[in-house]
């Protein structure tokens, strides 16, 4: 059976590997609920209204897989119909420090969702846990730079855990960290349109063992698509961290 998702989660909820999940538009997770995936299950991003799984500051993603059952983000066309961009991909929003100034941002992409811990953040913070994800055809491009990625991580505290994580076939940017202090680990960007790894406002996390394969006949004409970019910001500014 496939359920359709959409609108906002305000209570916890655990999603079973018994169905299919089918997410329109933008569905917002709050503050207070948590949303638990269990391994195995599969989600699709509904192509027509560019469903996008949105986690704001306060909520948690738990969505631990396993190695033989990975819990699978994908387009909800058929197998041989999907495509770069079919849908708008994962976000986290955390309240840990960026350097914008006043400390909180609103994520791009056309989201109405705020992160950072404005005067008082919270470095540790806990966005929840993904472990042996795979996300496929996400990536959409509102808007020259103003983009929602594969999985768009905005000021992402260090009590989240990001391991075993590949995104595939990703519309724009796969990886990318605005501001936040979460460590990852185990990360591939398979074949991706624009930058794999994109770092802004100030991330100050670790990454290890991050491969990237790119298709040397894919690219942003603008951007260039590089494997690994950092920007302070988009005017280049000295703002710290």
């Amino acid at each position: 059976p496939t359920i359709t998702i959409e609108g906002e989660l305000t209570a916890s909820i655990t999603w079973t590997s018994t169905n299919i999940y089918l997410i329109k538009g933008f569905y917002y997770v709050r503050d207070g609920a948590t949303l638990t995936i269990q391994p195995g299950t599969v989600i699709r991003g509904d192509q027509n209204t560019k469903g996008t799984l949105l986690i704001e500051r306060g909520a948690k993603l738990i969505a631990n897989g396993t190695i033989s059952q990975p819990i699978v983000f994908t387009s909800n066309l058929a197998p041989g119909s999907r495509a770069y961009g079919d849908w708008g991909g994962v976000v986290l929003c955390g309240k840990a420090a960026i350097n914008v100034p006043g400390g909180t941002a609103i994520i791009e992409g056309g989201p109405t969702s705020v992160y950072g811990g404005g005067a008082s953040p919270d470095d540790a913070d806990n966005s929840g846990s993904l472990k042996f994800v795979r996300i496929e055809f996400p990536g959409i491009p509102f808007v020259p730079d103003k983009e929602i990625n594969g999985l768009t991580m905005g000021a992402v505290g260090s009590g989240t855990t990001l391991d075993y994580i590949q995104i595939s076939y990703c519309g724009d940017d796969s990886f990318e960290w605005f501001g936040g202090k979460v460590n990852a680990k185990h990360l591939i960007a398979y074949r991706g349109w624009d930058d794999d790894f994109d770092t802004d406002f100030g991330y100050r996390g670790m990454i290890q063992y991050a491969v990237s394969l790119r298709d040397k006949d894919i690219a942003d004409p603008g951007s260039g698509s590089n494997s690994f970019e950092s920007d302070n910001d988009g005017s280049g500014s000295t703002n710290t961290p």
